[in-house]
């Protein structure tokens, strides 16, 4: 007798009310991974640039687990907004978001190991990246 065929169904990481600080300056990138990132546990602050998710981050050092953010954006790009956040917190969790393939460029910039997540990317690459930045 043949056994059903098994599908590998993978679970996904889920938080456990973390705040994330998501910055991107699209609203529907916002809206749409900030509902994602809720469905899946986290709690989201948003931001549409850096200078924003400064201020956001100033003030909510103690609470924000990560920063998920975008590096292309106007009034302060994303590698401005890292340089800014480490200089208040060399331990803040980013991860970084581009269409461009910079990983290489932010190591060699910033001099730490950025989490990179290339877009597009899937909810199952985004929730696992977040993962493995909060575990760090």
């Amino acid at each position: 007798m043949l056994e059903p065929l098994s599908i590998l169904n993978e679970e996904l990481p889920k938080g456990n009310g973390e705040i994330i600080l998501l910055l991107d300056d699209e609203a529907s990138i916002r809206e749409v991974t900030g509902a994602t990132l809720e469905a899946y546990g986290y709690r989201v602050v948003t931001a549409n640039d850096g200078a924003e998710a400064i201020a956001l981050y100033t003030q909510n050092r103690e609470q924000i687990g990560a920063v998920l953010m975008d590096m292309v954006m106007p009034i302060m790009d994303g590698l401005a907004a890292i340089r800014a956040l480490y200089k208040i917190d060399p331990q803040v969790k980013i991860i970084a978001v581009s269409g461009l393939g910079e990983k290489g460029r932010l190591a060699e910039i910033t001099g730490r190991d950025v989490t990179f997540l290339l877009k597009p990317y899937t909810v199952e690459m985004l929730l696992k990246a977040i993962h493995k930045v909060l575990a760090q």
